[in-house]
């Protein structure tokens, strides 16, 4: 019983000190530079589409290695964008977007829907080479999948498919 209110205690202040992404209203005062920071990338050019409205949205403000704040951002896709501090607010630092696809595959971690990933990072933060678009499949087509490497060009019209 100790060990779990100690587990319940570390958790609620791991949350109030921003290393737990807080879930957070698109209303959020604390999130307008940060769509501030989004809005002066072309972040259309890069794959990324416009941010639902109605998404669930998790902001980590704690400065972690390569970043000083992340948004987690789930709507008709998923997605975390990176940032870090400057004077004037928040400079957009990278960002990635899961695209669900509607066939299912089996791994051997588990059966999963196929997805395409879109990473973009001007820093390093999670090991993606750095001011390149990258591209990434998981699933069964074998026009998609591994070791291609797949560009925006090829992989628009499946997320068009899929409804994106």
């Amino acid at each position: 019983m100790m060990r779990y209110l100690l587990t319940i205690i570390a958790v609620v202040m791991f949350a109030g000190c921003g290393l737990i992404p807080e879930k957070v209203s698109l209303k959020d005062e604390r999130l307008k530079p940060m769509f501030e920071a989004m809005g002066r990338v072309d972040r259309k050019s890069l794959g990324f589409t416009p941010v639902d409205p109605d998404a669930l949205i998790r902001l980590e403000y704690r400065p972690r290695s390569g970043y000083d704040a992340m948004l987690h951002i789930d709507g008709r896709s998923s997605r975390t964008v990176a940032f870090r501090r400057i004077p004037s607010g928040y400079e957009w630092i990278g960002e990635q977007e899961i695209f669900r696809g509607p066939k299912r595959y089996k791994s051997v971690d588990g059966e999963f829907n196929e997805s395409i990933t879109i990473n973009y990072e001007k820093v390093p933060i999670s090991g993606f080479p750095l001011n390149t678009i990258s591209v990434h499949y998981d699933g069964e087509n074998s026009d998609l999948s591994w070791p291609r490497e797949l560009s925006l060009e090829q992989v628009r019209p499946v997320l068009h498919q899929w409804g994106y």
